[in-house]
């Protein structure tokens, strides 16, 4: 089978994204049976991991379009790239996010493209790709839904940490919510990660493609790691604001109570684009270590005793919390945090409500070292065995079987 694979980011293993891993994880156990073509946008600093795909030999299709600039010259430069994305924006015509991906070079691309590769079956990720389901009419299209925008500003509406930023986001739940259904219904099958997500299509809107739910492989080497007793830590993309809030709260609200209680523990954060005044917070702040993006992630969070997340807004899989339970580091989060992660207390998942129920459970966790190592232990055991890479091909094969 011939697959054509569409999404916004560059698919590694290596690239700190969750949805670049995730892709790229789906891609490669896919490869030893389809021939497979990605048509991609890549950053210039990108260019040099593209010799993953390569090497599973993969078919790609680079189309370069720069993002996240920084100074002056940058957002300038932004700006101009982005100008009409901008203007929809305002208008509440579209969702910037998502209409800035609506690109000529992209549009221009897959068509060349289509004369050497005609596809069996095109798989678009990402909402913000559905601009390009159009350029083929006759073939099967699947929708990958990692999070559904919708309920992503309702939550966001609802749980945001400022008022300015629950009214930018209950504007953007207005807009998604009259077009998002208009993404899905271009296509042929949608996938999501979780069933919340799953049910929160089909109670919100009426006349969708079929959804299936197939949640994101876990791939960890094998790690012989002590834990440092001491650390708890959290990870993430901090341009996206649903881990932004979360260490917000970790440095206002939890990680004060609980170094009262325990002045030995420690957080330490790992991800890139951490805002200039959440460093200097972290910087100020006793008892926290911010180490930026970290390649050997695995090492990062198996030598912690504890993954914290305390997320209140956004959708989909939190992959970093089944990552984590792969390290063999159990997770305290929120119902939120754990949508789609079967797993309970006794494997290594804690839930939590609010803050202040949060930091006691952390602080009683940290208290039992013994238990809490057993409890990584099954809890890696458990993921593993929901989340293995087998049970995910068989799932998407299955699905393009019907669908071809």
């Amino acid at each position: 089978m011939k697959l054509l694979f569409i999404t916004p980011y560059l698919p590694s293993e290596i690239s700190g994204h969750a949805g670049a891993q995730l892709i790229f994880r789906n891609i490669k156990v896919l490869a030893s049976q389809h021939t497979i073509s990605v048509a991609t946008f890549i950053n210039s600093e990108e260019k040099a991991k593209t010799h993953e795909l390569e090497e599973l030999g993969i078919s790609l299709i680079p189309v370069l379009y720069e993002r996240n600039r920084r100074g002056l010259g940058g957002i300038m430069q932004g700006f101009i790239q982005n100008f009409f994305p901008i203007i929809k924006s305002i208008l509440g015509i579209d969702i910037f996010y998502i209409a800035k991906y609506n690109r000529q070079g992209m549009k221009k691309a897959i068509i060349k493209s289509f004369a050497n590769f005609k596809p069996d079956l095109i798989q678009i990720e990402y909402n913000v790709m559905h601009h390009y389901s159009s350029f083929f009419p006759n073939i099967p299209k699947v929708l990958f839904q990692h999070d559904i925008s919708t309920k992503v500003y309702l939550r966001g509406s609802l749980n945001a940490g400022t008022e300015g930023s629950r009214r930018k986001n209950a504007r953007l739940f207005k807009i998604a919510n009259r077009l998002e259904s208009g993404w899905m219904k271009k296509f042929d099958q949608i996938i999501t990660v979780t069933e919340e997500d799953k049910q929160f299509c089909i109670s919100n809107w009426q006349d969708l493609p079929a959804i299936k739910v197939i949640p994101p492989q876990v791939h960890v080497n094998d790690i012989k790691l002590g834990k440092n007793r001491s650390e708890i830590c959290f990870v993430g993309s901090f341009n996206r604001e649903p881990n932004l809030q979360a260490l917000e709260i970790l440095l206002d609200e939890i990680i004060p109570r609980v170094k009262n209680d325990n002045p030995e523990i420690v957080l330490k954060i790992a991800g890139k684009y951490l805002p200039e005044k959440l460093i200097k917070k972290v910087d100020t702040t006793d008892g926290v270590n911010y180490h930026g993006f970290v390649k050997d992630i695995d090492a990062f969070v198996a030598s912690s005793a504890l993954f914290v997340a305390p997320i209140f807004i956004g959708a989909g899989l939190k992959m970093k919390l089944t990552h984590s339970l792969a390290c063999g580091t159990p997770v305290l989060t929120t119902p939120i945090g754990a949508e789609g992660i079967n797993i309970g207390s006794e494997n290594g998942l804690w839930i939590e409500k609010n803050p202040e129920a949060f930091s006691e459970k952390c602080f009683q966790l940290m208290k039992n070292e013994p238990e809490l190592e057993k409890s990584g232990i099954r809890g890696q055991e458990e993921v593993n065995r929901l989340f293995s890479p087998q049970s995910v091909r068989e799932k998407l094969n299955t699905l393009y079987g019907t669908l071809i």
